[in-house]
């Protein structure tokens, strides 16, 4: 029944094909790069790294750059796109060194001090690009990007007032025709005001930011999670249809987390038929053999499973499930628990006990919604094959989880306010450890956020 899908064969697996062919043109590349270099200048193979990286061929724009600096060794622009392809190919310690000989060169440029705040904000030195930015705002107040970050600096630093006033000087030195940027500020604003639990400033920014931009895809997903998360399931829905209609996207990553979110929303309103469809809809997309293309593969193939379980199709569910930890293993943990869902459905449950063991071992300590769930359905698990005593123990695990779920919510995977699956489940822990009123309580908040078994 329980099958692992983790085939570490097949990550090893060589497509020949594949690999020879892009071997090939890269030779056919170089070979037309070396051709071509000898007689350009510094300048030309600076505008040839900045075509090369527009259209994301990014190691042919590093060695444009490299080509140029061995020309031109103090050019300042040189050493600035050469940050700029390192820190896109997530080299950041490489592309902070290229920014930080910028500064040397040219201390009088703020966008190379921009370079270094931004590689070290990624690379968690808070301090140090929260210093870095000052710098490029002593040289220019007005300087939008650098008061943008900024506000995610401070953000992260927990100083929420601080980042609130550097997210709004951003809007006041944008200018008014670059609604981008505009957009843009009102999404920071959102972060910093949902840090702060102004949780209807917060949505009224996402609004704000998808008014001014409508082509703003990460302004539009937020609002659509925002107004999930508050049970405005209506709204939500209208605004992934609205960010599918302004925007359209096409590739897979981002048309699949729009179809996974909607597919979601249709799940907190109990169309669990309409949901399986999106999810099936995301499955049937153009996937590559990209990492994050197959990360949405398999969160596809898992939330297909959820809504067959919901649906009570258990051996459709379990194959969906498997399905997913082929696609992505890093799923395996959700994967497991559900597969124990689903063995409990077809009354596997010596098989149940052993996929939410499967979970627990895999789930970090910190994720405690998760495994409170993987704990209750232990709890179920050993119930039903009459060791009563260990599935007293299982629940109180889980009421510990749940607990701590409620306590740290930012520490959790799901969104807050948790979602009714999660109070459905925390009531029937309780009333399993006979604490009656407080289960009905965790009942009464599971239908209030529409959810039913």
């Amino acid at each position: 029944m329980i099958k692992r899908y983790v085939d570490d064969a097949a990550f090893a697996r060589p497509e020949i094909g594949r690999r020879v062919m892009m071997a090939a043109l890269f030779c056919l590349l170089a070979l037309g790069f070396q051709a071509t270099a000898e007689g350009d200048t510094a300048e030309d193979l600076i505008g040839m790294g900045q075509e090369l990286y527009q259209n994301r061929s990014y190691r042919e724009s590093l060695a444009a750059y490299d080509q140029s600096l061995l020309r031109s060794p103090d050019n300042v622009q040189a050493w600035m796109g050469k940050g700029k392809v390192l820190s896109a190919l997530g080299d950041y310690n490489q592309s902070l060194l290229a920014y930080q000989n910028a500064t040397r060169i040219a201390p009088d440029d703020q966008e190379a001090w921009f370079g270094v705040g931004l590689n070290r904000f990624l690379l968690q030195d808070l301090n140090e690009s929260l210093a870095a930015l000052e710098k490029a705002l002593e040289i220019d107040g007005n300087y939008t990007r650098a008061w943008e970050l900024k506000s995610a600096v401070l953000a992260q630093m927990g100083k929420n007032d601080e980042a609130l006033e550097a997210s709004r000087r951003a809007r006041t030195t944008s200018a008014p025709s670059d609604t981008e940027m505009l957009s843009h500020s009102w999404v920071s604003e959102f972060f910093v005001l949902r840090q702060m639990g102004r949780d209807d400033e917060a949505l009224a920014a996402l609004e704000n930011a998808t008014t001014i931009d409508p082509k703003n895809y990460d302004a539009w997903i937020l609002l659509g999670e925002a107004l999930q998360g508050r049970g405005e399931h209506n709204r939500s829905l209208a605004a992934y249809d609205s960010l599918l209609t302004n925007i359209a996207p096409t590739s897979p990553p981002m048309l699949s987390l729009v179809l996974i979110d909607k597919g979601s929303v249709l799940m907190d309103m109990g169309r669990y038929e309409g949901a399986r469809d999106l999810y099936q809809q995301t499955i049937d997309l153009n996937f590559s053999d990209e990492s994050l293309d197959q990360y949405y593969l398999g969160r596809a193939w898992l939330d297909k499973g959820v809504s067959l379980l919901r649906l009570g199709d258990y051996e459709e569910a379990l194959e969906a499930f498997n399905r997913s930890v082929e696609a992505e293993p890093r799923l395996a943990d959700d994967a497991w628990r559900r597969i124990g869902d689903a063995c409990m459905g077809l009354g596997s449950y010596e098989e149940a006990l052993q996929a939410y063991d499967m979970a627990l071992e895999m789930y970090p300590e910190f994720v405690n919604v998760e495994r409170g769930h993987a704990w209750k359905g232990r709890g179920d698990a050993l119930l039903a094959i009459g060791q009563e005593e260990e599935a007293l123990m299982a629940y109180q695990n889980a009421s510990i989880a749940y607990d701590l779920a409620i306590e740290r919510p930012d520490q959790a995977r799901q969104s807050y306010p948790l979602n009714g699956e999660f109070w459905q489940n925390r009531g029937a822990v309780l009333e399993a450890l006979g604490l009656g009123a407080q289960a009905e309580e965790a009942y009464s908040k599971a239908r209030e956020l529409g959810y039913e078994i």
